[in-house]
């Protein structure tokens, strides 16, 4: 069996909202509330949700991008939270981050080379000479040619420029790397390709992904497992296969049934998910789906719901899962 690579114990990422001359804080938004998984080594690890549920703050607050309100961040036996500045700076070689956006995510002002070969200044590697032509050999991995060294950003096509960014993720040969959507801001044809090229370099470098997106057929086709993430929470993990043919949740259910298939003969909605998602500010006790699930009782809005194990690999913060599963059977 694989090692864990990562382990979240409650991590809760929450943004001071100040007001007035003196900045007093007067609340604050829940954008991570008390998560909790682990990944294995090898692992991709699917992440998915609605807009604005928390997926891509915790993917940053993982890599201290975003300091941690509380919890724990285990990477490779050590606790990300208490790393000093050049203890992070050094842990950080092994854990590295895709961004959403391609053109955001480069700098304009920075050759092709100088931004391939950036990191491995920050880290002390390597002569000049050994830095550029491992910049080559990355574009080349990547599916670039060595020729595109000397060009800036904007003189690429967004799917160009993902690719510059998957390679300077894989510069320093890293362990784990957290992509927030990288294929959101492409064009569809466009997307297959990237998702290719990152499931041929995990199995060539061994990676393991935290894999961020809205997307579920994304999800399904690139992901080993996946957890469900809901207002700052995630309420359901499991393998890709296992969720995907029998949902436990109800907002797992919902966002399933939500997807458009085209074409006789395929399977019709049978679930819709009103509503808008509360504010991470006030959000509601208890349950937080509460509010918009159609299986909820009083009981939902009072006590806390805990990810517990339903079958092997399978958890589930819901402790209507068995009464809902029944409903469902009786109604088919």
């Amino acid at each position: 069996m694989s090692e864990t690579i990562l382990e979240v114990k409650n991590l809760k990422k929450h943004f001071p909202i100040k007001k007035g001359l003196l900045h007093k804080q007067i609340g604050s938004v829940k954008a991570v509330d008390g998560t909790s998984f682990a990944i294995k080594k090898g692992e991709t690890l699917g992440l998915v949700g609605e807009s604005g549920c928390g997926k891509s703050t915790l993917g940053r607050t993982l890599i201290r991008l975003y300091e941690p309100t509380e919890g724990e961040i285990i990477f490779k036996g050590k606790n990300f939270c208490n790393l000093k500045k050049e203890e992070l700076r050094l842990a950080r070689k092994s854990v590295q981050m895709i961004f959403q956006d391609p053109f955001a995510s480069l700098d304009p002002r920075m050759t092709v080379s100088q931004i391939l070969t950036q990191p491995f200044q920050i880290h002390n590697m390597y002569s000049q000479k050994e830095r550029e032509e491992r910049a080559k050999a990355l574009l080349e991995v990547v599916g670039l040619k060595a020729s595109h060294l000397n060009r800036y950003p904007h003189e690429f096509s967004g799917g160009q420029r993902q690719r510059i960014s998957i390679a300077r993720a894989i510069a320093l040969e890293p362990d784990l790397i957290i992509a927030d959507e990288p294929v959101s801001a492409l064009d569809v044809s466009i997307q297959a390709q990237i998702l290719n090229l990152l499931k041929d370099l995990q199995d060539k470098f061994k990676l393991t992904f935290i894999f961020i997106s809205h997307d579920l057929k994304v999800i399904e086709h690139f992901c080993d497992r996946v957890a469900v993430m809901y207002l700052g929470r995630i309420v359901e993990t499991a393998d890709r296969d296992q969720l995907f043919e029998k949902p436990a949740h109800p907002y797992t259910q919902a966002l399933l049934s939500a997807i458009p298939e085209v074409g006789v003969g395929k399977k019709q909605m049978k679930k819709s998910l009103g509503g808008e998602v509360p504010s991470p500010i006030n959000p509601p006790s208890g349950c937080h789906f509460h509010p918009r699930c159609a299986y909820a009782t009083d009981q939902c809005s009072k006590l806390d719901p805990i990810l517990q194990e339903i079958s092997p690999g399978h958890k589930v913060a819901c402790p209507l899962y068995k009464e809902i599963q029944t409903k469902l059977e009786e109604s088919c």
